[in-house]
């Protein structure tokens, strides 16, 4: 297979980018309506979630002078990630551009993929370590009711990522570089708080999720990052605990919360507490300001909140080498400069 000009889609869930009613409902609005697809949320009850939800976030976003910047920083993502391809070492005569997408906000996948229809060849790549049908499985989605054969043949969604060995050493290497070896010394007791996106274990009656909701997954990458953290040389941490950023809707969620395993670390009388979000790419509203109001009623007062992974050099790097590799196996051909 011949090919030249690759189209890669970082895909990411999108928020609000200003703290203005209209934007919030219509993030919201979009967001309910990916869910419908694998989940029942009556028409009408979407719309009054929008709305309520819209006028809430509009409300606090403005009393806290808070906007987010996810989207920002997916942006910074895409520029960081199309400048290491053009660079790599194995990209021959290939040539790269990286288009931000989303899921909730514009530009929405769907139409940049469109619009990169000439390209020949596509690379996807959701932005979130763990897949389910609500993120990773919208990308599959479009591409089966949108591609031809012949277009699915030249398109590659990166997945998997939590399964990766580099991206676990990625995250150690990064919480290791934002805390140093000197905090939470031989008479402290510190702790590492590794936060995830929750997820809806069962609903209001007891009954499991029907869709695909990563829960399996989530877990097997929380596992793997504390056991890594634990056996590392670099590691002071006296405990090293998981914990769940849920929402109050739906049933019953992912356990321990972030509050219920602060309450836990406060009890314990641990001095000090370090908090990476290891279930997101790029910070957003969830590891920003629900983390802040979580950390800020804790009564924990020495905190280190290590920023989500964003466009730090060594990640963009492993997003690279993926995509690299994502072409190579469409091809069954390596590339090499020079």
């Amino acid at each position: 297979m011949s090919l030249r000009k690759i189209a890669v889609i970082l895909v990411a869930h999108g928020e609000a980018e200003t703290a203005g009613f209209f934007d919030n409902f219509s993030m919201t609005r979009h967001t309910l309506a990916h869910a419908s697809e694998v989940m029942t949320i009556p028409g009408p009850l979407q719309l009054f979630i929008s709305v309520v939800s819209g006028l809430k976030n509009s409300i606090r976003f403005r009393r806290a002078g808070y906007v987010s910047p996810q989207n920002a920083l997916t942006r910074k993502q895409a520029a960081a990630v199309a400048r290491q391809l053009m660079l790599h070492p194995e990209k021959g005569d290939l040539a790269f551009e990286v288009f931000p997408a989303f899921s909730a906000t514009p530009p929405f996948l769907e139409a940049v993929a469109g619009s990169t229809r000439h390209y020949d060849a596509h690379i996807m790549l959701y932005m979130a370590p763990v897949e389910n049908s609500l993120n990773c499985g919208s990308i599959c989605s479009y591409l089966k009711e949108n591609h031809s054969a012949e277009a699915l043949a030249t398109t590659r969604v990166v997945s998997r990522f939590w399964r990766d060995k580099r991206l676990v050493d990625v995250c150690l290497d990064h919480v290791f570089r934002h805390v140093g070896r000197n905090v939470g010394g031989d008479t402290r007791r510190s702790a590492l708080v590794l936060a995830f996106h929750g997820t809806l274990v069962a609903d209001a009656g007891g009954t499991p999720p029907s869709f695909h909701n990563g829960l399996e997954e989530t877990m097997g990458f929380a596992g793997s990052l504390r056991k890594a953290f634990l056996s590392d040389r670099r590691n002071f941490f006296r405990e090293i605990h998981v914990s769940f950023l849920n929402h109050d809707v739906g049933g019953e969620w992912t356990t321990p919360s972030l509050e219920e395993t602060l309450e836990t670390l406060k009890n314990n009388n641990t001095n000090h507490v370090a908090l990476f979000s290891a279930g997101y790419f790029s910070d957003g509203n969830e590891t920003i300001l629900k983390i802040k109001e979580a950390l800020g009623k804790s009564g924990i007062e020495d905190i280190s909140h290590i920023p989500c992974l964003n466009d730090s050099d060594a990640f963009i790097g492993y997003l690279a080498d993926r995509i690299v590799a994502a072409v190579k196996q469409m091809t069954g051909v390596h590339y090499y400069s020079g």
